[in-house]
């Protein structure tokens, strides 16, 4: 065909058309990790104006567009297996290196169980530090109370979760599924308000246990009733007995809601039981801490758990019990951490649950640390006799801090609070033991309802000693008061000043002893006070670092610094702790008390930096462009040709 006295040129048109897309494609890719990305217009109006630009130049120099096109797709070619190998030597050599070895008093032989509502619900809540225990040998029990199988196949959950603990180390038959359906309910009401022995249905149309071959029930064949859930979770703590306890707590989800209350009830009834058995017991979040947590994964030096929301404390499902600043941080498996988070064991572990998509929230949920908090078990008010002036006064010794038997619109609100009567003009509970008991702690729980306080209270011992408490923390957390050890018989707490008509206790827990915690440890870690495992230090060759102590001192100067690196040493100014290592070098850094007992070692590199971040920026962008793609004017594209092929 000829224009004008100059043949029309179909090749022309159509490099013109592959540049015009080439360009596109780029200019998607370069957008895509803005926040909204490249507007599909505006991507439109890229395409139309280079197609123009370029069907125009390929008639007029048809040789010249060709060799653009192909001088494009080859600097795209080199440019794209460059960044390739470059991602693969991050890919390759990206995982933290494990330089410490001195944790095994805080991991290190333990029977140690985890109760949570569903498959999955495990690896959030400790996703690196069941590799832990793992790495130095205690045994470990997962229970899972639901089969996950209201938005799924229950069989196919329990097979993921069995692929996942095995793939860490923990043996499939230490993975114990008490078989329940998930979102048992009577009309729409949550389980925990439902009556005790009425036969539910599950959401999937189930009614009694199930299982697998390899993984039958616990209580094989059992009704879904209340009554049997709780006596599972009950019966499991007996049986095992172990000496920690790790079990979810309440966010928006209702099975999380059931067992959380369940799990409380079933402890404190255990502990009744057993007056010597006291397990080290410690609560946290599936959700608000990890797997709604932000995507902060891709960062040269792994971050720590932030906090969520605004508040200082947890809200999630109305709680409100637990301060951030009593959060206990442990340090997680170095193997969890990697530069690529496709070597990350975290993501390797969240690939067993496909059906759950979990590798799409990894990037969130792996952290530096996990946060928990921690409950004494050791109180000594269950040997003792509760007598109130109104009210009902077992909940003062049931263990329970939050629990509800009835809907309120304040969900902070716990039902097993002692509220006296409103014309009770005393408020008093007394307290009295059968003998002589050493006593120097009472800890006093407020309704966690932050409308409902008690604002002061008095506590009175036999031999005369007063004392107040001032206002109890108003989000139900625990409030000490503690004087030297004394002998009492009797004792008189008085409710003196409070707020809200729910206002009273939710527990008073009695202590001989001073707080002993269960381990210590320390934890280096950099200004800002993430967790350091393998760090990329300031280019400057010096920057300050901390240290995160639990049970022991905090003050790095009470400790030995041992740094083993050519031209690297630490220095103390003013209290703190200063890293210098020149730029090229690397070492590993030790801090150690004079025993040898607490210590942490850590790798530190002023290595090149630029292409480990070069690599991370690759990986995030094309796990967001081609795995998330909700901003991808490319994927977008491709499901539309795929959609109008399909019709075809």
């Amino acid at each position: 065909m000829e224009t004008g006295g100059r043949r029309f040129s179909f090749s022309g048109l159509l490099f013109a058309l592959l540049l015009a897309l080439e360009l596109s494609f780029i200019a998607d890719m370069l957008a895509t990790r803005g926040e909204r990305g490249l507007p599909a217009m505006a991507l439109g109006l890229i395409f139309a104006l280079s197609l123009l630009g370029f069907a125009v130049l390929g008639q007029l120099k048809k040789k010249l567009v060709k060799w653009l096109f192909i001088l494009l797709t080859a600097v795209a070619l080199l440019l794209g297996g460059a960044l390739y190998f470059i991602w693969l030597d991050t890919y390759r050599n990206g995982v933290y290196q494990d330089t410490d070895k001195a944790k095994a008093q805080v991991f290190g032989g333990k029977k140690v169980m985890a109760i949570v509502p569903h498959e999955g619900d495990e690896m959030y809540l400790l996703g690196g530090v069941l590799e832990q225990y793992v790495k130095y040998g205690s045994d470990i029990y997962i229970v899972y109370v639901f089969n996950g199988d209201s938005s799924g196949d229950g069989v196919q959950r329990i097979t993921e979760a069995d692929a996942a603990m095995t793939s860490i180390g923990i043996p499939a038959e230490n993975l114990i599924f008490l078989g329940y359906g998930d979102q048992l309910n009577l009309e729409g009401t949550p389980l925990y308000l439902c009556p005790e022995d009425e036969a539910l249905s599950s959401a999937a149309g189930f009614s009694s246990t199930y299982g697998t071959d390899k993984h039958p029930p616990f209580n094989p064949g059992a009704a879904y009733t209340r009554k049997n859930i709780y006596q599972d979770i009950r019966t499991v703590l007996l049986r095992y007995t172990p000496d920690l306890v790790f079990c979810t707590d309440t966010d928006e989800n209702v099975d999380h809601q059931t067992v959380a209350m369940f799990f409380e009830q079933a402890m404190g009834e255990v502990l009744k039981a057993r007056p010597s058995y006291e397990p080290v017991i410690l609560r946290g979040f599936a959700y608000s801490t990890a797997y709604e947590a932000p995507p902060d994964y891709y960062v040269l030096n792994a971050l720590s758990t932030v906090k969520p929301g605004e508040e200082d404390f947890i809200t999630d499902g109305g709680s409100n019990i637990y301060n951030w600043a009593d959060r206990l941080r442990l340090p997680v498996y170095p193997g969890v951490l990697s530069r690529s988070i496709f070597s990350s064991s975290g993501y390797a572990m969240a690939e067993n649950y496909a059906s759950q998509n979990a590798v799409a929230r990894c990037e969130g949920s792996i952290n530096s640390d996990k946060v928990f908090w921690l409950r004494e078990s050791g109180s000594i008010s269950y040997e003792a006799e509760f007598w109130v002036s109104s009210g009902e006064a077992s909940t003062l010794k049931d263990f329970l801090l939050s629990q509800h038997t009835q809907s309120h619109q304040d969900p902070g609100y716990s039902d097993n609070t002692w509220v006296p009567a409103a014309d009770d003009g005393e408020k008093r509970v007394i307290i009295k033991f059968p003998e002589p008991t050493l006593l120097s702690r009472v800890v006093l729980y407020d309704n966690p309802s932050l409308t409902d306080n008690v604002l002061e209270t008095s506590i009175r011992l036999d031999n005369g000693a007063f004392y107040l408490s001032g206002p109890l923390k108003p989000n139900g957390a625990g409030t000490e008061v503690s004087f030297d050890p004394v002998y009492v018989e009797e004792l008189e707490i008085v409710l003196m000043e409070t707020e809200g008509s729910g206002a009273g206790l939710t527990e008073v827990e009695l202590y001989p002893d001073g707080y002993e915690p269960p381990f210590s440890f320390i934890k280096l870690t950099n200004a800002q006070g993430d967790f350091i495992y393998d760090y990329y230090i300031d280019p400057s060759g010096r920057e300050e670092l901390g240290l995160y102590a639990f049970g022991c001192s905090g003050d790095p100067a009470d400790y030995k610094i041992i740094c083993i690196g050519e031209g690297c040493y630490v220095s103390n100014e003013e209290g703190k702790l200063i890293m210098n290592c020149p730029e090229g070098k690397s070492c590993t850094l030790t801090l150690m008390d004079d025993s040898g007992r607490l210590s942490d070692t850590v790798y530190i590199s002023n290595g090149r930096a630029w292409p480990v971040q070069l690599a991370q920026a690759l990986e995030y962008h094309m796990r967001y462009e081609f795995k998330g793609g909700e901003n991808s004017n490319t994927l977008m594209i491709v499901n539309k040709l795929k959609e109008l092929v399909g019709r075809a």
